[in-house]
């Protein structure tokens, strides 16, 4: 088992990894601060900010949630409340969540999935935590060294 350190390292490994595939690929994106004042107080437990925004360009844009997840028993585990907090940001944002895992013991993978496409998923317990038990298969595992554009189109197509 890991520490709190050892995982904020690897969290920061990742979301690093996400900056520097989006500026390889030339696109903008802007990282979301996460201090407990950028945002209202009347949503306070009931809204996650994802990490980044990114624009795509002629389109809009899209949010994503960096993790570094590592895979158990051929899933990737989810916090429950993470993906309830990110689907009012949907909401509240119109805007699609994606999740961005790097699995730190797999270099240049990335498991892209939408968060909203996990809703259907039934929380169940891991180490006294409500997590969704996400199946590889609902996600695309993909090279973040490819064109990340190329890589998210061909994640738009991924369901269970």
């Amino acid at each position: 088992m890991i520490g709190k350190r050892q995982r904020q390292a690897q969290g920061d490994a990742a979301e690093a990894l996400f900056r520097a595939w989006l500026e390889r690929c030339h696109l903008p994106h802007i990282y979301v601060e996460q201090s407990p004042f950028t945002f209202p107080s009347h949503l306070k437990g009931e809204i996650k900010r994802p990490d980044f925004l990114v624009g795509i360009p002629a389109i809009g844009s899209i949010a994503v949630d960096v993790k570094a997840k590592r895979i158990y028993d051929n899933c990737l585990l989810i916090d429950a409340e993470e993906h309830r907090t990110l689907a009012t940001f949907e909401t509240c944002f119109s805007t699609a969540v994606w999740f961005a895992c790097f699995p730190p013991e797999e270099a240049h993978s990335c498991y892209l999935m939408l968060n909203r496409e996990i809703a259907d998923l039934a929380p169940i317990r891991a180490r006294g935590k409500a997590v969704l038990a996400v199946p590889l298969r609902r996600s695309l595992r993909c090279d973040h060294r490819r064109d990340f554009m190329a890589a998210l189109v061909q994640a738009t197509r991924v369901r269970s």
